[in-house]
């Protein structure tokens, strides 16, 4: 009955142009509050708090669980010779930092369109 409430945590394809092979595992509640530490700033002059979107950005990047590229290829852009699952998240990030604009941009829109549309599964 309340099946849309729940994140199918199953990787699932991102969209991109031309790129197959970028497997994303949508982030659920728990994920994004286990990230409440990393991701949430506090300004002491305004004593305001506010979510760091730059930090936060990376955790999402960080979920991508596959990509079409190989050992060589991570060697190659960031001197690192690991498996993409191997990697830690600030290698992972580095290497997606390493795409080219438009390709990054991308992903990240992918991200977005999924999130999205779990948003709106839940509306309905």
């Amino acid at each position: 009955m309340y099946e849309n409430d729940f994140v199918d945590e199953k990787p699932v394809e991102l969209n991109i142009k031309d790129r197959k092979g970028f497997m994303f595992k949508p982030t659920s509640g728990g994920d994004e509050e286990n990230w409440t530490n990393d991701i949430i700033m506090f300004d002491p002059e305004t004593k305001l708090s506010g979510i760091d979107w730059k930090i936060y950005n990376k955790k999402k990047l960080c979920n991508i669980v596959a990509i079409p590229y190989d050992k060589e290829n991570i060697k190659i852009a960031i001197g690192v010779e690991k498996e993409w699952s191997d990697l830690t998240d600030d290698q992972k990030f580095m290497f997606l930092g390493k795409l080219k604009p438009i390709l990054y941009d991308q992903i990240k829109n992918a991200i977005k369109e999924i999130d999205e549309a779990d948003t709106k599964s839940l509306k309905n």
